[in-house]
C-alpha cells in the first residue's frame, strides 16, 4: 500500500504544479503615450519577438532574422496564446507574454525544438498593424 499511495501523491503534486500556469500572463512593458487605435481580430500585425522558455534560455528571436514576424490575429495562424497577447494593443507597445502548453505546443511540444508542456515567454514589440477592410486615404 506505500507504493500505490506515494505514487497517488506524487500525482496530485504534478498536476498541481501545472494549475499555477494554465493562464495567459500578459505584462505590459511599454504603452505609447498616444493609441489612436488597439488592435482587432481580423487585424494584419507585424511584431519582433524573443521567445524563451522560463528559464530564460531563447528558442527563437525575429531580431536574430532582422525582420518582423508578420500575421493576422484572431484567426488562429499562430499559437493560441499568442492570438490573445497580440488583441488589444497599440502600434510600439511593449509585452511580456507568459503562455502556458494548453494555449502554446501542449504535450506535443514543436519540431523538435519546444519540448512537451513547455511553458512559453515572448518579449514582443508590435511595430504596426492595419486591417485589410481599411479604407486607405491618399
Amino acid at each position: 500500500c506505500k507504493l500505490i499511495c506515494a505514487t497517488l501523491v506524487f500525482d496530485a503534486l504534478l498536476v498541481d504544479i501545472h494549475n499555477s500556469k494554465d493562464n495567459l500572463t500578459i505584462e505590459n512593458q511599454e504603452i505609447p503615450e498616444s493609441c489612436t487605435r488597439k488592435s482587432v481580430s481580423g487585424d494584419y500585425v507585424r511584431y519582433h519577438y524573443n521567445g524563451t522558455y522560463l528559464n530564460g534560455v531563447t528558442f527563437d528571436t525575429s531580431y536574430q532574422r532582422n525582420t518582423t514576424y508578420n500575421t493576422y490575429i484572431g484567426m488562429g495562424y499562430v499559437i493560441a496564446g499568442m492570438d490573445q497577447a497580440l488583441l488589444g494593443v497599440c502600434m510600439g507597445e511593449k509585452r511580456r507574454v507568459i503562455i502556458p502548453p494548453k494555449l502554446a505546443y501542449g504535450e506535443e511540444g514543436a519540431g523538435g525544438v519546444i519540448p512537451p508542456n513547455a511553458v512559453l515567454v515572448f518579449d514582443i514589440h508590435v511595430i504596426d498593424f492595419h486591417n485589410p477592410n481599411d479604407t486607405v486615404k491618399i
